[in-house]
């Protein structure tokens, strides 16, 4: 690896892409500003825009999204998939378990606890088809809802931009900014080619509005949390406390370094995670939320065609608008900082383990903690036993709080879900802002402190004008609007990568056979160039 990409100096910022740089900070406070001057106009730019792309878009980001899931399972499972994100000598950086909780706590650890009681609730409260609403036949459909929403599809939006960019940055040792996707159809011109640059600007502002929705997110929950364990009513004034601490904090994670700050805190909170979705699993009704995981598992396969393409075409609700296309196009908003640190903390995996362990383990968590800590919430809605739905429909923040004051050790239950999210909101919040100081550095892989504090900075203002302006669904308006281009990038990225995989494979098996491999830059071959080198290596390889 060349180590001007790892070890640039200059100045606090260190050796940065000024344009790129410029242009992300100057749309980020212009956001800030107009948040400031008018917070109701922000709000309403931001509603009504994401009412169009729903509205317009929203088959296409449905078809766009089952595509990368089937493009990713074939990519595992298929012959390419012995190739390694990395040279043939490379090996993982991270051990599995360390490297699998990584992927949790960049974003996703936030979401599990603030929608694993609200998620499943809603979708049994307003069963949008399948079964009637807040019946027995409605409990499994609510489940399987959540698992299309939190499973596949999720995980592997994020997932397949990861490859794009992991595959040609370790492959080629070339600096891992999200623009280095297009390798595959660029070659060498592809630094500075227009088209990646303006992919890193999109790639970029993206990220800015995913992990300013995260800490919004979060700081719901924490505040709700800060009532509900201290006593304390926080109101504006506490928000913009929690976010300016948090944002210390994950500075300070930063300073520290990727291996001992993000990697540590991550593999300490999926512990304790782990131990808390097991101490619900067995002093609750264990047998019955097993069946809700079994049952669900066979659900989510039976029925993941017909949900996954399902569009609501005589547009009976807003159900489709409101849940799964706002899904989906957070997955594509928030895929450029969720895949880009993916891509950073996985040189030397083969591309099947990529799959097996970033996506389909990932996948088969979310449906037991969504069975386990949905599921009980659901048992003692309908039982009749506590009025958790009325409570997630006042503050969404609300419902794993309220769900645990029927457990025993509420109390403590109740700060380790705290003490969690906060955590997650660290970790979440430095993976991003690392990400964002990589593009900014030209895909140095150790960005300055200096760079990663300035992201972490404008994130923190970002996330604070925007709860300010109109609550969380202002947050979540930004987020989309931020990313929704970034929807036709994937596109060209997935093309570029299967291009890039095709030619490394026909290598690959040349090398074995022994003989000589042309010596050509990727886009700088002609058509028959790239046809004779595959084709002689598939005569070898027959």
């Amino acid at each position: 690896m060349d180590s001007s990409i790892q070890n640039r100096s200059k100045g606090v910022l260190g050796d940065y892409d000024k344009p790129l740089f410029w242009s992300t900070a100057g749309i980020t406070l212009f956001i800030v500003g107009l948040g400031v001057i008018s917070p109701v106009t922000l709000q309403a730019y931001a509603s009504n825009a994401q009412a169009y792309l729903s509205h317009q878009f929203g088959w296409a980001y449905i078809a766009a999204l089952t595509s990368y899931v089937g493009i990713g399972l074939w990519i595992g499972f298929s012959r390419y998939g012995d190739l390694k994100l990395g040279r043939k000598e490379d090996t993982p950086e991270f051990s599995t378990f360390t490297w699998v909780a990584m992927l949790f706590s960049c974003g996703i650890g936030v979401g599990f606890l603030l929608w694993g009681v609200a998620e499943p609730l809603y979708h049994y409260m307003q069963t949008p088809y399948m079964a009637e609403p807040a019946t027995p036949e409605a409990i499994p459909v609510a489940l399987q809802i959540t698992s299309l929403h939190w499973g596949l599809h999720s995980w592997m939006g994020y997932c397949i931009v990861g490859l794009c960019i992991a595959f040609p940055a370790f492959r080629y040792g070339k600096p891992m900014n999200i623009g280095i996707a297009l390798y595959g159809l660029l070659g060498e011109r592809t630094e500075n080619s227009i088209w990646a640059r303006l992919l890193d600007l999109v790639g970029a502002v993206a990220t800015i509005g995913g992990i300013a929705t995260v800490l919004g997110l979060g700081v719901i929950s924490i505040d709700y949390g800060v009532g509900h364990i201290f006593g304390i009513e926080t109101g504006n004034t506490g928000k913009i406390i929690i976010i300016t601490l948090l944002t210390l904090a994950y500075s300070l994670s930063a300073l520290s370094g990727l291996k001992r700050g993000v990697a540590f805190l991550s593999t300490l909170n999926v512990v304790v995670v782990i131990a808390f979705g097991i101490f619900i699993l067995v002093t609750g009704d264990t047998n019955t939320l097993m069946r809700y995981f079994v049952t669900d598992i066979g659900n989510y396969l039976g029925n993941l065609l017909p949900m996954a393409f399902w569009t609501d075409p005589q547009q009976q609700s807003d159900w489709i608008n409101w849940w799964t296309i706002f899904y989906w196009l957070i997955v594509i908003s928030w895929s450029p900082f969720v895949g880009g640190f993916v891509a950073r903390i996985s040189r030397g995996r083969t591309l099947r383990e990529f799959i097996m362990f970033a996506v389909l383990t990932p996948t088969l968590c979310s449906m037991l903690w969504f069975s386990v800590i949905g599921g009980s919430a659901i048992a003692l809605e309908a039982a009749g036993d506590i009025r958790i739905f009325d409570a997630v429909q006042a503050n969404v923040g609300s419902g794993i709080y309220v769900l645990l004051d029927s457990f025993p050790m509420s109390d403590v239950l109740s700060l380790v879900v705290f003490c969690s999210m906060i955590i997650f909101l660290i970790t979440s919040a430095d993976s991003a802002c690392f990400f964002v100081a990589m593009q900014m550095s030209k895909g140095a892989y150790e960005p300055s402190f200096g760079m990663k504090a300035t992201w972490g900075l404008f994130t923190g203002l970002l996330a604070i004008v925007l709860l300010l302006s109109g609550g969380l669904k202002a947050v979540q308006a930004a987020s989309i609007i931020a990313g929704s281009p970034f929807a036709i990038g994937i596109g060209f990225m997935v093309w570029s990568l299967l291009r890039s995989l095709k030619l490394e494979y026909a290598k690959d098996l040349l090398e074995e056979a022994g003989q000589e491999v042309p010596q050509q830059q990727r886009r700088e071959e002609s058509a028959e160039d790239f046809s004779s080198v595959s084709g002689l290596a598939y005569r070898t390889a027959d």
